[in-house]
């Protein structure tokens, strides 16, 4: 049973048609990089998946046909989108916490055993020491660990990632990838990362899927294939901006 198929899906928003018959298989759980142009449809694409994006074709999760309803999409995938905003106070544990906010029942409250799981999670990640700080005074670097110690807690089998290293400095930047990598490496979880930062890429096992190409298909990652991708992207780009 293959952990995610796509068959000839179409998706867009209206009359704008940003993926037409994009089909691949993941057979087994592994880390995929989805690269493209801005404006290709890699956003699109994982809201395609989370029940956001009205598509045709075909979407089978781990050998079942797709379902377009919130319990369902809530166990099968988790998802981390571009931005995340928040705008009041609240302690680190408390934000991540809510990562089992699906699998609980109306009114349920959280457990001490679900504040365990928190903290088994922020030890994991080495940012225990941020468990009763208040999410707003965090750097960057570490919210973005915080919203994926939540993405964590949620254990769905596909996790998907939207430019999840944006604005990170280095250390955070491979701290991430490195991270991903574990998830797959040790939890046999699927992942799929929308990301531009092609050279954090190298170290890893796993697949590129280039959304901008013509017949986008999974390409295992090596070096050899990263540089392609690399000089595809940049030459693509250079009549746009006068080049």
């Amino acid at each position: 049973m293959s952990v995610l198929e796509i068959k000839e899906l179409v998706a867009g928003y209206d009359e704008r048609v940003l993926i037409r018959n994009l089909s691949f298989l993941v057979p087994a759980p592994a880390f995929i990089a989805i690269i493209g142009h801005n404006g290709s449809g890699k956003s699109t694409f994982l809201k395609t998946l989370t029940g956001h994006v009205p598509f045709k074709g075909q979407i089978l999760l781990q050998g079942q046909p797709y379902v377009s309803r919130a319990g369902t999409i809530a166990r099968a995938l988790s998802y981390l989108p571009q931005k995340n905003n928040v705008a009041f106070p609240i302690q680190v544990r408390e934000l991540v916490v809510m990562g089992l906010f699906r699998q609980k029942r109306l009114l349920d409250h959280y457990t001490p055993a679900d504040y365990d799981r928190v903290e088994a999670t922020l030890a994991h990640l080495h940012i225990s020491h941020l468990s009763q700080r208040s999410f707003t005074y965090l750097s960057g670097g570490e919210q973005q660990l915080v919203w994926l110690a939540q993405l964590m807690l949620q254990d769905a089998p596909i996790a998907l990632l939207d430019e999840p290293t944006q604005q990170l400095d280095v250390y955070h930047k491979k701290k991430v990838f490195d991270l991903m990598a574990g998830w797959v490496r040790e939890n046999q979880k699927t992942v799929l990362c929308i990301t531009h930062d092609l050279l954090n890429l190298l170290p890893l096992e796993g697949y590129v899927l280039n959304i901008s190409q013509p017949q986008p298909q999974l390409e295992k990652i090596s070096p050899e294939v990263i540089l392609a991708h690399q000089q595809f992207l940049e030459e693509k780009l250079a009549p746009a901006i006068g080049v």
